[in-house]
């Protein structure tokens, strides 16, 4: 076959695909046209782009399930779209009535495409057998990422040669780029993935060669998940389990930063598992029977650790998701185990999960929402914060309590729901700060070693001179200054050593930085015969920042306060502090002028 018969292969593939799943087609062309239009007459149509979008995915999934359920029942088939194109909408009015950028509208238009995305790859597995899903999902997985690779080497092409003819013939009016955009991303892109999803086998059909070809797992993809991915992922596992069982006791229930990371390594777990399905070799088979058991051990750790969090803070929509997606794990992991040629249920109860997370009035960020109204609320109460009708500042509360108050506004704030707090009206959340409402500031939490979200985090404080007052360094005839800095306990100036040289008065000097953590912060001063002259405890600088810092991490100070001196037999050393950090446990960070005079 040579190239132009490759080429006609190609198009007539595509636009086979386009009459396929026409639906489809049709909203991702509108999509194109509306940005293209909304770029030329300098228009935001983000909510209808948006509604085509959805529109084009959902037809993806009515398509299959038409192939799959309804394949001679036209009449089943036309009521499948209505009642999609009725869904599409519903949701460009729910659109229309609320701001784009709202919180809530994100998370739900996201996790919609996720659900519908995931339901996609699910409908040809139902009802088939126990490796049906994880070769439906390899198709998937490598139609995207094969569309994804073309369009970006498609669109780094074009820009190349719009480049090149602004460049040598003649200038190119800039909304070209965004015209490119709109076409290659919402025209190329979603219809050639079209373009590589096979008919998939019906509940009688036999498989077809463009299915076998599709679900096959190339021999690179093979390695990569055989022998790296997977040891790579058993090996992480361990540590994790490690760490689990180390502070199973202490730090595992208050580290926020872990929560994330274990539930990119759960989904990570169970994108690998899928697509490890029907490869067999031996470290394979030994990975798909002993993970789903570590996964359910991590899993159930991880929502006793959320629960845990929701007890002390409260509800928040990250942590409904992560409970939710616990749930999935732990009864997905027991599927897995023990009833695998059931495993076509995991996704479908991933697909219920995520719809029932964004059904009004139970979604993610509407119980959210009521849980931090109901915390704040009741700290006021108890903390008698409220009088007639308005909140009181107060200092005096208990730590827990700050927390806890300042928790719930973060999160109202982050989905703009403050108002809904009794007591607390719109007007006042836009003229005062946290501080002037509650009477106590964040950053206070954070230095007392217990931060909003419960990290034990080190402390750590910075000085700096103010910028409205210069430093002036009197130098005596014969005097040195020697501009410095340190950091990790050495000098930057000298290929970051902790001696350097300096010469005075035609003799030969040696600076040395001796610090040790927490312990000790000396610099020392010895002539060429090494003879010690001076050393000079500056272990003050870590009680001056963190005296100096008790309210906010940082505070800017006049010369005066930041300059010190050290008279010794023979001379003195004088340093004019430009720059502090301190953090506990670590070196100094400093920038300094040091001034030398000898007698």
């Amino acid at each position: 076959m040579n190239l132009s018969q490759k080429v006609q292969g190609r198009f007539k593939t595509i636009s086979n695909a386009v009459f396929r799943f026409w639906f489809s087609s049709i909203a991702f062309i509108l999509a194109t046209i509306s940005e293209m239009i909304a770029i030329a007459t300098y228009n935001s149509w983000e909510k209808l782009i948006l509604t085509l979008g959805i529109a084009g995915t959902l037809g993806i999934a009515v398509q299959l399930v038409n192939e799959r359920f309804f394949e001679n029942r036209r009449n089943f088939q036309i009521g499948l779209y209505v009642v999609s194109l009725l869904f599409v909408i519903g949701y460009y009015i729910y659109l229309q009535y609320n701001d784009f950028f709202q919180y809530s509208v994100m998370v739900r238009s996201w996790v919609l495409f996720f659900t519908i995305f995931i339901g996609s790859c699910w409908v040809p597995s139902i009802k088939s057998n126990e490796f049906a899903f994880s070769k439906s999902f390899i198709v998937f997985i490598k139609s995207l990422f094969t569309s994804l690779f073309l369009a970006a080497v498609l669109m780094i092409g074009l820009l190349i040669i719009i480049q090149a003819i602004n460049f040598l013939i003649m200038p190119v009016d800039t909304q070209i780029y965004g015209y490119l955009t709109a076409l290659v991303w919402l025209g190329f892109f979603p219809i050639y993935f079209l373009s590589l999803l096979p008919h998939f086998p019906g509940k009688r059909a036999d498989e077809n060669e463009d299915y076998k070809r599709a679900v096959t797992v190339p021999k690179f993809l093979a390695v990569l998940l055989s022998y790296i991915l997977v040891p790579l992922l058993g090996i992480y596992t361990l540590i994790l389990l490690v760490y689990i069982f180390r502070n199973i006791t202490g730090d595992f229930w208050n580290d926020n930063l872990l929560e994330p990371l274990l539930v990119s390594y759960v989904v990570t777990g169970w994108f690998v598992l899928f697509l490890i399905d029907s490869l067999a070799n031996k470290i394979v088979t030994m990975f798909k029977k002993y993970f789903p058991s570590l996964l359910f051990i991590v899993t159930g750790l991880q929502g006793a650790a959320s629960l845990v969090k929701v007890a002390r803070l409260g509800m928040t929509d990250v942590r409904y998701f992560i409970l939710l997606f616990v749930v999935f794990s732990l009864i997905s992991s027991i599927i897995y185990l023990f009833f695998h040629q059931k495993v076509a249920f995991i996704p479908g109860l991933l697909v219920g999960l995520s719809v029932i997370s964004i059904l009004p009035f139970i979604d993610a960020v509407s119980i959210g929402t009521r849980s931090q109204v109901k915390q704040m609320e009741n700290v006021l109460q108890q903390n008698d914060m409220v009088q007639d009708h308005q909140i009181q500042p107060n200092d005096s509360i208990p730590t827990d309590q700050k927390r806890k108050l300042a928790h719930s506004y973060q999160y109202l704030s982050k989905v703009d729901q403050l108002q809904q707090v009794s007591n607390l009206s719109e007007q006042k959340v836009r003229e005062s700060d946290f501080t002037e409402i509650f009477g106590f500031e964040i950053n206070s939490l954070e230095n007392s070693g217990d931060t909003i979200n419960g990290n034990n985090q080190a402390e750590s404080f910075s000085i700096d001179v103010r910028e409205d007052d210069p430093i002036q360094i009197e130098v005596d005839d014969g005097g040195l200054v020697l501009p410095l800095h340190v950091t990790a306990g050495e000098f930057i100036q000298n290929e970051a050593k902790n001696r350097m040289t300096v010469s005075y008065r035609n003799k030969q000097y040696h600076l040395i930085w001796d610090e040790n953590g927490e312990e000790k912060t000396d610099l020392i001063l010895e002539d060429d015969t090494g003879k010690q002259l001076v050393r000079y405890d500056l272990q003050f600088l870590r009680e001056l920042a963190a005296s100096r810092s008790a309210a906010s991490n940082s505070e800017l100070l006049p010369v005066e306060d930041l300059t010190f001196s050290e008279r010794f037999n023979g001379g003195e050393l004088q340093i004019y502090v430009t720059h502090l950090y301190v953090e506990e446990g670590q070196n100094i960070d400093a920038d300094f002028y040091l001034q030398i005079s000898l007698d």
